[in-house]
């Protein structure tokens, strides 16, 4: 059964961090285990462990909820992101070799000529490779392992289904490049410098939508009574 519930709770995070389960979205025991064709107890273990990692949300009476990043946790994952960029840059500066900027290169390319794409999960995932390729660079395998969890509370968990702004990307780009110019100069200070403002900006956007998306919720009438879905 440990194998079982593992597995099943690797296939809902999928879904979470794919985007087939929305934050905000109720999650019920039945339709999960149909879907994955498996019985209730391996669902409810896996619900229980991303409650626990802070993937899922439990409340007495209402069930199962993918969570949503809130105000508050955003502002103190952005710090917690910021302070591990910068460290990784100064470090990825110091340890820098051509192959390892070709590769950050590629990324940063990969990055721009998505910019006339719809804006998708797909473009987040780059941006993350973007700043998780720093980390690498930094050779510490539990600064880069800290990153990612970061960004999956973050970035992996928002939503992208129409108020972000289009006009991020492009000045996200130019950012990038720049970031690239100062690594590449092994200029560690201005790099620091770099990455810690497009981070910030970041969070100004990311705070922004989610400012957005809390006005519209209090506009929208309460959802239908459930509770003879709930799944405890």
């Amino acid at each position: 059964m440990e194998n079982l519930s593992g597995r099943v709770y690797q296939q809902i995070k999928t879904l979470i961090l794919s985007n087939q389960i929305m934050p905000g979205q109720k999650l019920y025991h039945q339709e999960l285990s149909d879907r994955l064709g498996v019985s209730r107890t391996p669902v409810r273990e896996a619900l229980t462990r991303l409650v626990e990692e802070g993937y899922v949300s439990f409340l007495p009476n209402r069930g199962f909820t993918c969570r949503e990043i809130g105000l508050e946790e955003a502002v103190e994952l952005y710090e917690l992101r910021e302070a591990l960029e910068a460290f990784a840059v100064e470090k990825a500066v110091e340890r820098l070799t051509e192959p390892a900027l070709d590769s950050l290169r590629r990324k940063i390319e990969q990055y721009g000529a998505d910019l006339g794409k719809p804006f998708t999960r797909e473009r987040l995932r780059v941006d993350q490779e973007i700043h998780l390729e720093i980390a690498r660079l930094a050779g510490n395998e539990t600064l880069a392992q800290m990153l990612e969890r970061v960004f999956e509370r973050i970035v992996l968990k928002r939503r992208t289904d129409g108020l972000y702004d289009p006009a991020r990307g492009l000045v996200a780009h130019e950012e990038h490049v720049r970031l690239l110019l100062a690594i590449e100069q092994r200029d560690a200070r201005r790099a620091v410098h770099l990455i810690r403002a497009h981070i910030q900006e970041g969070k100004k956007n990311v705070l922004s939508d989610l400012e957005h998306r809390l006005a519209i919720r209090e506009l929208r009438p309460p959802e239908p009574d459930q509770k003879q879905r709930s799944l405890r």
